[in-house]
């Protein structure tokens, strides 16, 4: 598989200034901000967010449950305020985590005492050994490819063979393209799912499924009755048909 690279970003924004640039946003971003108006650039819509937000939740809790019962050693990369890590720990017989905030660092020890939560870069983060569940929680596109590429090559590295890894990234939707953000206070970029899935593969990952967040948002919502399933899925196709991008999640092995 041959993975197609964007145009050279550092002809933009020098590598190092691309690193200092979201890792200095975040961990002001955590300081102004509280809930989860706190993991988002610009929350508009705090309580959709949320609503939305629980949703993804519980759809991953459900496709982690089914893939196995519990799980040995899980990592949390990009834990955030620690919700997800919450969750995680509820099926986990230890959870390791790790955020470039401070204060995320703090609410995530705070919110789950159990686990080990570390002040790091993701690019820096050392990851324990022998790892069977791990989820990336949209933070590589705060990244450029190469950094990317590295990331998931050191999942691999660090995981049981059929490890299972969940990756959930702000990607290009519908009409929108491959874009890189680079302001002066602020960096991301946005490839398409097709791209993301294959620097995992470059990495020796392999895919289980993939899904847009409108997509898992329909089909939670039809839980309860399942023939309402794909309705709900075209009708939230057509309400976010204006969205350039939308996190994508993908469900991995290694």
């Amino acid at each position: 598989m041959t993975f197609r690279r964007g145009p050279p970003f550092a002809i933009y924004m020098a590598h190092e200034d691309q690193a200092r640039v979201a890792r200095e946003f975040w961990i002001d971003h955590a300081q102004q901000q509280t809930g989860v108006g706190a993991v988002h650039p610009s929350s508009r819509w705090e309580r959709y967010h949320a609503w939305t937000r629980g949703m993804l939740q519980d759809w991953t809790l459900a496709r982690m449950r089914a893939a196995a019962p519990r799980y040995r050693r899980c990592v949390d990369l990009g834990c955030g305020i620690g919700d997800w890590t919450e969750r995680f720990a509820d099926i986990s017989d230890e959870i390791h985590a790790c955020d470039v905030a401070p204060d995320f660092v703090a609410e995530t020890r705070r919110r789950v005492p159990v686990a080990v939560v570390e002040c790091a870069d993701l690019r820096e983060y050392q990851l324990p050994r022998k790892v069977d569940l791990v989820y990336v929680g949209a933070v590589l596109c705060y990244v450029p490819d190469a950094d990317a590429l590295d990331v998931f090559k050191r999942i691999r590295a660090a995981t049981v063979p059929g490890a299972l890894v969940v990756v959930r990234d702000y990607c290009a939707f519908n009409l929108g393209r491959r874009t890189v953000n680079q302001d002066v206070d602020f960096y991301s970029v946005h490839r398409r799912a097709n791209d993301l899935l294959q620097l995992a593969d470059l990495a020796g990952l392999s895919c289980v499924e993939w899904r847009s967040s409108p997509s898992i948002y329909g089909e939670v919502m039809a839980r309860r009755v399942p023939l309402l399933q794909w309705p709900l899925r075209a009708l939230w196709r057509v309400a976010t048909a204006s969205w350039l991008r939308a996190s994508h999640t993908l469900v991995l092995r290694a």
